[in-house]
């Protein structure tokens, strides 16, 4: 997943645990919105990690040709991964802060408690957690009449405020997933 319940809470300040139920499914709902808003998957890619190592070798792009155009159109493969803000897979969750294209490698912020050879990732963009989690947010608080802007009484009507975008989140949120889309 795009976010964890942990790191919603955080980046939000949310404490206790009333909420835990409502954030923890919300999660995927959020995500499902950030790629339909994307309209392209994540980029997986395939790479080994050693523990105690901070280094992800053999990186190949998985499954060959599904980001090749995309990729083509940046020039390069660092290029694109350079727009990259962290891996996600079985192994690790951690920060890309640097990628070497000559030998194949890309580094984490933190080194791998295990070893995984060919393991797969999933690549996420930058500010993608924080996105998610003002996704998450107006989720949470969308049936509150948050947008509310007009109403009247006699035959109850109630207009909410039209964001500019197709997707009807608020428009920071739409802007931050477009952002990524031209690569």
């Amino acid at each position: 997943m795009i976010i964890t319940l942990a790191q919603v809470k955080s980046l939000l300040n949310i404490s206790g645990t009333s909420k835990d139920t409502l954030i923890s499914a919300l999660i995927p709902e959020a995500e499902a919105k950030y790629l339909h808003i994307r309209n392209i998957p994540f980029l997986q890619i395939q790479g080994t990690i050693t523990n105690g190592d901070k280094t992800v070798s053999n990186i190949k792009i998985y499954p060959q040709g599904q980001f090749l155009s995309i990729i083509e159109s940046s020039r390069s493969t660092v290029n694109y991964l350079n727009r990259m803000e962290y891996l996600l897979g079985s192994t690790i969750d951690n920060y890309i802060t640097d990628i070497d294209s000559n030998s194949n490698t890309l580094e984490i912020d933190t080194a791998s408690a295990t070893t995984a050879t060919d393991v797969i990732f999933t690549v996420y963009p930058q500010g993608a957690k924080m996105t998610a989690a003002k996704m998450i947010k107006y989720l949470m608080n969308s049936n509150s009449m948050s947008g509310l802007q007009s109403e009247s009484v006699g035959s109850y009507s109630w207009s909410a405020s039209s964001e500019g975008n197709p997707f009807g989140v608020p428009n920071d949120i739409y802007k931050s997933i477009q952002r990524f889309i031209d690569v």
